[in-house]
């Protein structure tokens, strides 16, 4: 038996509504700080802090671990944590090829502002690691996944990212 269609799912979707913010955030450059973290580190698997700032100036500061023998092409995971003193990566992940990122969202985004930090990080994400947007996979440990990673992975299905 199909589940049915989400009857809400049209509003979170009307393209009036995202299309001027998505063109904003495109055409907003994305300046990135990426600080080593070698107290995260581990043999083999790098980590490093990316710092930049959210459609709306909001600090978004995220932890990305990879293979020290990175290769260009490879998928990466990305994740929402409560804080980044508290957030495991995925190591095991990362030994098995792929690269993983974690992130809070600033406390004071609503669902629409989540929505475009997801975006804009894994268009940070997608230079950083030189690979295509099709290459972010957007995961999560909680049984039911974001509603921020439900509605990007819409907007990529429909076209507009």
């Amino acid at each position: 038996m199909a589940v049915p269609e989400d009857p809400l799912l049209h509003l979170l979707l009307d393209p009036d509504y995202w299309k001027p913010r998505l063109q904003g955030l495109a055409t907003t450059p994305t300046q990135v700080v990426r600080v080593p973290r070698p107290d995260l580190s581990r043999p083999g698997i790098e980590v490093v802090e990316l710092r930049l700032k959210a459609h709306d100036g909001a600090p978004i500061r995220a932890l990305l671990a990879r293979s020290a023998f990175h290769r260009a092409g490879a998928t990466v995971h990305l994740r929402t944590c409560g804080d980044l003193e508290t957030c495991a990566l995925d190591f095991r992940a990362v030994e098995q090829g792929a690269s993983d990122a974690v992130f809070p969202f600033p406390r004071e985004h609503r669902l629409e502002d989540r929505v475009l930090d997801v975006l804009r990080l894994a268009r940070t994400l997608s230079a950083v690691e030189s690979v295509g947007c099709a290459a972010i996979h957007f995961t999560s440990r909680q049984p039911t996944r974001p509603d921020e990673f439900r509605i990007v992975d819409r907007m990529r299905e429909v076209g507009w990212v």
